[in-house]
């Protein structure tokens, strides 16, 4: 506080010394004009020494303002005083001039009053900023002069005082508004700055953490790109396994748990292309492939997958779909996004209940398919439809001693990101007991060979038997897993952990599977080239590349190469079918 009044202080001594400098001319016009008035009644030496008096005393004042507005070191208060007598001598000698009006008739008495009533005024705006300056300069003009009127006697020289000196106080008041109008902008200024100073911190704190946000961000980025490949690599691994494990001779029992082992490793990669994918869809970097999709056999790999869990809450499962019906979207968001659905009405249908998925057509000329996943659960009050679709978004389960459902609120926000990157609208029928509609309107795909399409991949019988199949890929227990799927499919299986290794086997096999990321620093684009030129009697080695990559640039490369890309982690069928179609078209 007392260093803002000081600078204030410094302020008021800044403005009287800038009006000191600036009035030079005025008061030199002035007092010429004041000498011109008195020349013929005032003696000569008079005049002239008072002209002289008030234009030295004016430069004198100018000057020493002008020097301790710049003296800083000096205390303020003690400059402040010293504006005071400075003042009074410029007052002193410009007032004197009222003594003047001793020898002068009633009429320039009267021009005299004028011209040092005006000067008293004008300081309301060179001095008003330090009042007792003010206050000495104006009162040594204004008293002098009505005490000149007084002395004159009669009833005009009695009001004209009377006038002067009611003048003097207005002009007081003028000056004392005008200083708190002052202050009042002087501290309006010094908010203004300090509320400046403030908003460039402010700016500077948020472009710091903008740039730590950038880095974060791009810190979560290699970090999910790490953890994505990392984590899959098992999930890789256990997937071919089990799809080996199908053509070994076991048991019923054995087979049926193959089978649950193999729907539960289809919902933990489920689960954790959610965990990854969440932060990719906000970032925009998942890119959907549309493809013809046959939306019957993807439900029922889906519903599949469930059973599991919905015998274990006593929930019944019932899907009702045309055979043969194909849509045209990526199986693998429209995959994702039915199973958050569907587990979603699992974990909200009561035991007893039951989660029916429907599939409906018009007619056989409806452009679009309708999927709908109706459950049996509590409902949804209409003005929650919204909210169910954000994040992390639970709402507490109806009934006396319901308890609250499994997971964390993820997923029908992923289906929403998923509906809108795929451009399909979700629609939700609910109401508090009547449980819950979640409705998808699907394009329908046109029929295969109409639009140039080759369908999903998934239609007609394929084989690998006596076929011989390079597998490239430098982690031992994921290398070891395509070993025991290939050869569980009657293929000749080759294997390389390095791309010199491959390189010296690459005249034998039919096809080569190999890894996006391979050990050395190593691309698979990079490898695939290679492998395709080292084998120079058939250049177009049917390659299929395995990643759990989703960047764009990724697919956009596979693309140039004209490498089909399978996604992490794959099973036996898919990884078959991909081989026997790339080999097919070679």
């Amino acid at each position: 506080m007392p260093a803002a009044l000081d600078e204030l202080d410094e302020r008021r001594l800044q403005v009287v010394a800038e009006q000191a400098v600036g009035l030079r001319w005025q008061i030199l016009l002035t007092a010429v004009v004041v000498a011109a008035i008195v020349w013929r009644d005032v003696p000569t030496p008079w005049v002239l020494g008072w002209f002289a008096a008030v234009i030295a005393s004016r430069e004198w004042r100018a000057a020493a303002l002008a020097r301790m507005a710049a003296d800083r070191a000096r205390p303020i208060a003690a400059r402040l005083r010293a504006t005071v007598h400075w003042n009074v001598l410029i007052g002193a000698c410009n007032g004197s001039a009222a003594l003047f009006m001793a020898r002068l008739d009633p009429t320039l008495d009267a021009v005299l009053t004028m011209i040092l009533v005006s000067w008293g005024a004008g300081a309301v705006s060179t001095s008003a900023t330090v009042m007792p300056a003010f206050l000495a300069y104006a009162g040594l003009l204004f008293v002098p002069t009505a005490a000149m009127w007084l002395v004159a006697g009669g009833w005009l020289g009695g009001g004209v005082a009377a006038l002067v000196l009611m003048f003097f106080g207005v002009q007081t008041r003028f000056a004392r508004r005008n200083l708190q109008t002052f202050e009042e902008s002087f501290g309006i200024r010094a908010e203004n700055q300090a509320l400046a100073t403030s908003l460039e911190f402010e700016r500077a704190q948020l472009a710091i953490a903008r740039d730590q946000a950038v880095r974060a961000n791009n810190d979560k980025s290699r970090f999910l790109a790490g953890a994505s490949h990392d984590l899959r690599q098992p999930l890789q691994a256990m997937a071919l396994n089990v799809g080996a494990l199908r053509h070994v001779a076991m048991a019923p029992d054995a087979r049926a748990i193959v089978e649950v082992v193999d729907s539960s490793l289809e919902q933990l990669r489920a689960m954790l292309d959610a965990l990854l994918d969440v932060s990719k869809l906000d970032a925009g970097v998942v890119v959907a492939q549309p493809q013809r999709v046959q939306i019957d056999r993807l439900l029922t790999a889906v519903m599949a997958s469930f059973g599991a869990a919905a015998a274990a809450r006593r929930v019944a499962l019932h899907t009702d779909c045309p055979p043969g019906l194909a849509v045209r979207t990526d199986p693998d968001l429209l995959r994702r996004m039915l199973a958050n659905l569907v587990d979603n009405a699992i974990k909200f249908s009561p035991a007893g209940g039951q989660v029916e998925v429907r599939v409906r057509t018009q007619d056989a000329s409806d452009a679009e398919v309708e999927l709908t996943v109706q459950d049996s659960g509590p409902g949804i009050a209409p003005e929650n439809h919204r909210l169910v679709f954000e994040d992390l978004v639970q709402l507490q389960a109806a009934g006396p001693g319901a308890a609250p459902a499994a997971g964390h609120g993820l997923g029908l926000g992923i289906v929403r990101r998923m509906a809108e990157l795929l451009g399909v609208p979700v629609e939700l029928e609910s109401r508090l007991g009547a449980g819950a509609c979640f409705r998808l309107r699907l394009p329908r795909a046109a029929p295969v060979g109409a639009d140039g399409c080759e369908g999903d991949g998934a239609d007609g019988p394929w084989s690998l038997a006596g076929r011989c199949v390079l597998v490239l890929e430098d982690d031992p227990m994921v290398r070891g897993a395509y070993l025991n799927a290939l050869g569980a499919m009657g293929c000749r299986v080759l294997s390389a952990a390095t791309l010199d290794e491959a390189l010296a086997q690459v005249d034998e096999p039919d096809a080569v599977v190999l890894d996006c990321r391979l050990g050395g620093g190593v691309s698979g684009f990079d490898a695939a080239g290679r492998l395709r030129a080292q084998r120079s009697a058939q250049p177009a080695l049917p390659i299929v590349m395995v990643t759990a990559d989703t960047d764009p640039a990724v697919v956009e490369a596979a693309r140039r190469q004209a490498l089909p890309l399978l996604r992490k982690p794959v099973d036996d069928q898919t990884l078959g079918r991909a081989l026997a179609a790339a080999i097919g078209h070679s």
